[in-house]
């Protein structure tokens, strides 16, 4: 069974700029997954995953003048190039077995890809992370890990001091100061299509707050995020959990790390590790003080 758009778009990090590319040199620039409707795309075939400049509008609530004229071009002035994580989309498959069916692993996805430049696979249990400069560096180790999501960073790693400082003459940004993320997992996630929970006994599904039919929408879900307020422009997506002893050691995860990372960085506003419950029946979230964990 070959990678649809369908399948991959599930482990998309959702505050990532997306370039959706096709054969004949076509492509549509997109600010965030959720820009792209369900149904658009979800049959066609992954035949690359990478990461590309590609121009956006300065003003992201409009699109450029003009655009819909097929004899005008967009003005440089109305755009910024910014890094986004570029998705290569065929109608017919590449003819790449897969490993695994009903799970994303490592070894399915890599074939897809960019050859280089500059990867972080993480470890989704502990968020422990390794970096490697091309594909061919990564080891095998990873290849029976669950994806658990795809997404793109900043790159702060020492060799890249050159690019850095070439990049400062720029008055945008470049994915050759960014790496792409690979969170892996032991067990994967049971908000993705075609993923299913894994069997437990009874006594252990009661402590640790599971069902073993849990799918999305139904919770409780914990979203875990360092933010000035919510829903803010500066938030970090940190993580999602399915019961109060997971959430419980992520926060505090979290909040030993924030303290050590807010040392090295210089962010405009006050940022903060937060909760957030999911409240399914009123579909709203609500932040979650630590001691509602215990």
């Amino acid at each position: 069974m070959a990678i649809q758009f369908k399948e991959i778009r599930q482990y998309l990090a959702r505050n990532a700029r997306l370039s959706i590319c096709f054969e004949d040199g076509y492509y549509q620039d997109y600010l965030m997954v959720s820009d792209i409707p369900t149904e658009k795309y979800k049959d066609l075939y992954v035949y690359g995953i990478g990461m590309v400049d590609v121009e956006f509008p300065k003003d992201i609530y409009t699109s450029p003048q003009n655009l819909d004229d097929t004899n005008s071009s967009i003005k440089i002035k109305e755009c910024t190039f910014e890094p986004a994580i570029e998705i290569v989309l065929h109608k017919t498959p590449r003819d790449i077995k897969r490993k695994a069916e009903g799970l994303l692993v490592f070894k399915d996805i890599k074939p897809y890809l960019q050859i280089g430049r500059n990867f972080s696979v993480v470890n989704r249990e502990d968020w422990s992370y390794k970096l490697y400069e091309w594909k061919r560096d990564i080891p095998d180790e990873y290849d029976d890990k669950i994806v658990f999501g795809i997404g793109m960073e900043d790159n702060f790693d020492e060799s890249n001091k050159d690019i850095i400082k070439a990049l400062e003459k720029r008055s945008y940004d470049s994915c050759m100061n960014k790496r792409m993320v690979i969170v892996l997992s032991d067990t994967g996630r049971t908000d993705i299509e075609n993923v299913k929970c894994e069997e437990v006994d009874s006594e252990s599904s009661e402590a640790a707050g599971l069902n073993k039919q849990t799918t999305y929408g139904k919770g409780p879900f914990f979203l875990l995020v360092t933010a000035d307020e919510w829903n803010h422009d500066d938030d970090q997506w940190l993580g999602i959990y399915v019961n109060k002893k997971e959430a419980k050691e992520a926060y505090d995860r979290a909040e030993a790390w924030w303290d050590e990372e807010r040392e090295h960085m210089h962010y405009s506003t006050s940022q903060r590790v937060a909760m957030f419950e999911y409240i399914a029946e009123d579909d709203r979230f609500r932040e979650v003080e630590r001691k509602e964990l215990d």
